[in-house]
């Protein structure tokens, strides 16, 4: 894996838009917590050019940090607080802001249940959303769990909801009309 690649896959992770100095702290924390693992902040600050360095980072440096991107995470349907904001979007094709290769994401297209089944299967809390390698968003598990689960005023309509496309069902999660959409 490419080191641009590297860091656009941890900024998705993390959830930040981009990485500023304060956040290696962060995210040197995160790799600890999550990998038992060290990385400083030094490295992390070499690694998104913050720091001056001559060389590239080193396997042990870029071996950790596949590791933390590709790390599972544990997904619990029953964690979701209602009152937690939608983290998931979808920007226009032309503000994307990076790219990233198809294989590594979701097209906005692809259906919910569709979608969900790769998460599990992957067993990824979230995915980048791409269209011909520009990155455009990212959908988060929960999110669509939310989605599926909100309240609606007709009977029958969690099949219709598995139907939707991840891009119609991050539209009206975050214009908050799920409950009205059928």
């Amino acid at each position: 894996m490419i080191i641009e690649e590297l860091r656009q896959r941890i900024i998705l992770k993390t959830g930040l838009s981009n990485i500023t100095p304060r956040d290696c702290h962060y995210i040197s924390m995160d790799i600890y917590e999550s990998l038992n693992r060290n990385i400083s902040v030094t490295t992390l600050k070499r690694v998104f050019g913050f720091a001056k360095s001559k060389y590239l980072p080193s396997k042990y440096t870029i071996a950790i940090l596949n590791d933390y991107v590709d790390q599972p995470v544990s997904i619990s349907i029953s964690s979701i607080p209602e009152s937690e904001h939608i983290r998931s979007f979808i920007l226009p094709p032309e503000t994307s802001s990076f790219q990233l290769s198809d294989d590594i994401g979701l097209h906005p297209q692809i259906m919910v249940l569709d979608a969900l089944d790769v998460l599990l299967k992957k067993n990824q809390e979230s995915s980048p959303l791409i269209i011909a390698g520009k990155c455009l968003g990212m959908v988060y598990f929960k999110d669509l769990i939310r989605f599926l689960t909100s309240e609606d005023k007709m009977n029958g309509t969690l099949y219709h909801k598995f139907n939707f496309s991840l891009q119609s069902a991050i539209n009206l999660l975050q214009t908050g009309n799920v409950g009205a959409m059928l």
